[in-house]
């Protein structure tokens, strides 16, 4: 089972997941959606732009980013983002949702909603916003899953 450290408010100063052990499964936090973004990603700079107007439409599911890049670009996201909506992963399981994310996907931007039992519920493979996080929560309320 994943450790989810939480220090504070929301999902705390920063969230840090990890695994119990090294093969097990990746687990997000409940009621939650998830974006995944890059410095290299301009319609990602856009999500985090609108992350406040994101978050009220999704409430009550919390939102968390989590940025996929160490670069310079990747870095400043990072700062752009409020701490207590950052969630960090080491670097081996970030290396396992970025190959599985562009298995899945076309690339990003990517977001995937988790609903309370910790399942993914819904995802978006294009630019979120208010509407579209809205949409997410709405589908993992009513047990679908949201348009690509």
């Amino acid at each position: 089972m994943a450790k989810i450290a939480r220090l504070g408010a929301g999902f705390g100063a920063v969230a840090v997941l990890a695994p119990a052990a090294a093969d097990a499964p990746l687990r997000y936090p409940p009621a939650t959606i998830v974006m995944f973004v890059a410095g290299w990603c301009a319609p990602c700079h856009g999500e985090i732009a609108r992350l406040d107007d994101i978050t009220a439409a999704a409430r009550p599911f919390a939102v968390g980013v989590t940025v996929l890049d160490e670069s310079a670009a990747g870095r400043a996201m990072m700062r752009a983002v409020p701490r207590d909506q950052l969630l960090m992963f080491p670097p081996e399981k970030r290396r396992q949702i970025e190959a599985r994310l562009f298995r899945d996907s076309a690339g990003l931007p990517y977001s995937i909603a988790i609903d309370e039992s910790g399942r993914v519920c819904a995802d978006r493979r294009d630019g979120l916003d208010a509407a579209k996080a809205r949409a997410m929560v709405a589908a993992c309320r009513n047990g679908r899953t949201s348009p690509p």
